[in-house]
């Protein structure tokens, strides 16, 4: 998969960058989170995220996902409903591309 034609990059401190990794975790662990995911891509489409990426999570009009580096730093991503992409990083990830080629046939997992 290529890297979203509309990736904004957002550089945080890694505190906050943690902080935002860790409310989106605890987010998509709730009851209904898969729900409201399944809700925003039938109204939405498909974001933009490899089958690596993990924890979605609808917040507001927002789908949020965690995905890792090449080098295995996760990152939080964010998809608006406009076909933007989100990345919050720090400057040392900052010029890093996150997208692989997937497997053919592969989807992202809830």
């Amino acid at each position: 998969m290529q890297q979203p034609p509309n990736l904004q990059i957002e550089i945080l401190d890694r505190l906050a960058i943690d902080d935002l990794i860790g409310k989106v975790h605890s987010a998509a662990a709730q009851p209904g989170a898969a729900d409201q995911v399944r809700g925003w891509r039938s109204e939405h489409g498909t974001e933009h995220a490899t089958p690596r990426a993990r924890s979605f999570v609808v917040i507001g009009p927002t789908l949020m996902f965690l995905h890792p580096c090449p080098d295995g730093m996760i990152l939080p991503f964010a998809a608006y409903p406009d076909g933007t992409t989100k990345v919050y990083t720090d400057a040392e990830h900052a010029g890093e591309s996150f997208y692989r080629d997937a497997e053919p046939g592969a989807e992202p997992s809830a």
